[in-house]
C-alpha cells in the first residue's frame, strides 16, 4: 500500500463524523504513573462508543501521556469487539515531533506509516484473528484485554516495535485496590509475555482499568479516581 494512499485511509478510519448525541462514553479518567514511589508521568484517557459503518457501534479510544517533556498521544479506533481497525500516534519532546505513526488493518495485515526525523518508511506485517493492539507506555488500552473476556493465548500488535506476539492471559481472582482513597473491588488479570515477563491488570465489574504494573520496569499505573 502507497504511503500517501495509507496515510489517508488511517486518517479516514479514524475519523468519526457524528453527532454528539449519538456518541456513550464507555470510560475517562486518568493515571498516575509511578516508578520506584515516584511520579514519572500522567495519562489522560477516553474511551468513547460511535455508529460505525453500515450502522455497526465502534470503540474509539484516545489519550495523552506527559512523561516530562515528551508528550504521547495514541488514538485507537476498533468493532465492537475490540479488534483493531485503525491506529494513530504521535510523540513529540516539547515541540519537536519525534515521531508518527498512521497505520490500518485490512485483509489480515496492519500497513502502518512511520515518519520521524530522519525519514518516512512503512511497514506491513501479518495480524492474527482476534488481535489487540497494546502500545509500550500506554494504559488505557488494557481495558480491551479484560473487555475480550479470553484467557489462554491472545495475539497483541505491539505497533511501535512494528511486532506482533503471543501473550497468555490468565485469570488472578478477586482482589482490591486504592483509588482515590477508596477500597475498590477488583479483577487480576495476568498478561504474561514470551519471554515470562508478566503484568498484573485490575479491572472493576465493568472491564475499566484500575490499575497495571509492570515488575520487569518498576511501572505502576493508577487510577486518580474511581470510574464514574
Amino acid at each position: 500500500m502507497r504511503p500517501a494512499i495509507l496515510t489517508a485511509c488511517a486518517a479516514f478510519a479514524l475519523a468519526a463524523p457524528v453527532l454528539s448525541a449519538q456518541v456513550t462514553t464507555v470510560d475517562e479518567g486518568s493515571f498516575s504513573i509511578m516508578r520506584g514511589g515516584e511520579r514519572i508521568g500522567r495519562e489522560e484517557f477516553t474511551i468513547r462508543r460511535t455508529p460505525g459503518a453500515e450502522g455497526q457501534p465502534v470503540l474509539v479510544a484516545s489519550a495523552t501521556a506527559a512523561y516530562d517533556q515528551r508528550r504521547i498521544a495514541p488514538a485507537l479506533r476498533t468493532d465492537s469487539a475490540g479488534a483493531p481497525i485503525a491506529y494513530a500516534l504521535e510523540v513529540r519532546s516539547g515541540t519537536e515531533v519525534q515521531e508518527q505513526l498512521k497505520g490500518a488493518v485490512g485483509r489480515g495485515r496492519f500497513s502502518a506509516v512511520t515518519r520521524t526525523p530522519r525519514g518516512e518508511s512503512a511497514r506491513e506485517y501479518i495480524v492474527t484473528d482476534g488481535a489487540l493492539i497494546l502500545d509500550d507506555e500506554i494504559f488505557h488500552q488494557y481495558y480491551f484485554v479484560a473487555r475480550s473476556t479470553r484467557t489462554g493465548g491472545i495475539p497483541v500488535v505491539v505497533p511501535r516495535r512494528s511486532a506482533q506476539v503471543m501473550m497468555r492471559v490468565e485469570e488472578g481472582g478477586a482482589t482490591t485496590v486504592s483509588i482515590g482513597g477508596r477500597d475498590l473491588p477488583a479483577r487480576r488479570l495476568t498478561l504474561r509475555e514470551p519471554g515470562g515477563a508478566t503484568r498484573t491488570i485490575l479491572v472493576d465489574a465493568q472491564g475499566r482499568v484500575l490499575q497495571v504494573e509492570i515488575p520487569a520496569t518498576g511501572i505502576v499505573a493508577t487510577r486518580d479516581d474511581p470510574p464514574r
